[in-house]
């Protein structure tokens, strides 16, 4: 069984392979949203140039949570 979701609309779907179908694909970048680690207030995930890692100053706190 392959879930799909509720509100899938296969008008809206052709409509929008419709639109972004005019763009190359090199061009298109998709967001999602990022989890955020709420204890220390910065994200888990980061961009980076191709080839290199990503890299955040952080405080290193010790001690309980």
């Amino acid at each position: 069984i392959t879930p799909v979701a509720a509100e899938r609309s296969t008008q809206k779907h052709l409509e929008y392979i419709a639109r972004i179908g005019k763009y190359n694909p090199e061009h298109i970048v998709f967001v999602d949203e990022n989890s955020v680690d709420r204890q220390t207030t910065y994200h888990n995930q980061a961009w980076s140039i191709r080839g290199t890692k990503a890299q955040r100053k952080a405080f290193f706190v010790h001690g309980r949570r």
